[in-house]
């Protein structure tokens, strides 16, 4: 299983702020992501982009109440860019068009960080 360096971008910063104040165990699921990504456990949603389901400690609930990250995965750099984090409570699910604003705001952020062309 090839290890993937993250990158974390303010876009995702800002989103992940958000729901660490109610939820203080939630950095801890991202990161555990980002040192065990099997891409053959979660579901691959097109470009390079899949959807993590993330368990918490802060969470007893099932599934369906859990939070899910979006993550796009650039082979050739082996980096793990997360898009997004939103919780399923809240968004019951995320729409191709958010995505791509996701994808594009973070495409933006890897262009002005001399990451990407």
């Amino acid at each position: 299983m090839p290890m993937y360096q993250p990158i974390i971008l303010p876009h995702f910063k800002r989103q992940l702020k958000r729901y660490t104040k109610k939820y203080r165990h939630l950095k801890e699921a991202v990161i555990s992501i980002f040192e065990n990504l099997d891409k053959r456990r979660h579901i691959h949603i097109g470009s390079s982009v899949y959807k993590v389901r993330l368990h918490t400690k802060d969470i007893s609930r099932g599934k369906s109440k859990s939070f899910r990250l979006l993550v796009f995965v650039m082979e050739t750099e082996m980096y793990l860019v997360p898009l997004c984090v939103y919780f399923k409570g809240d968004q019951q699910d995320i729409t191709k068009k958010e995505i791509n604003d996701h994808f594009e705001m973070i495409l933006f952020e890897l262009r002005r960080e001399n990451l990407v062309r």
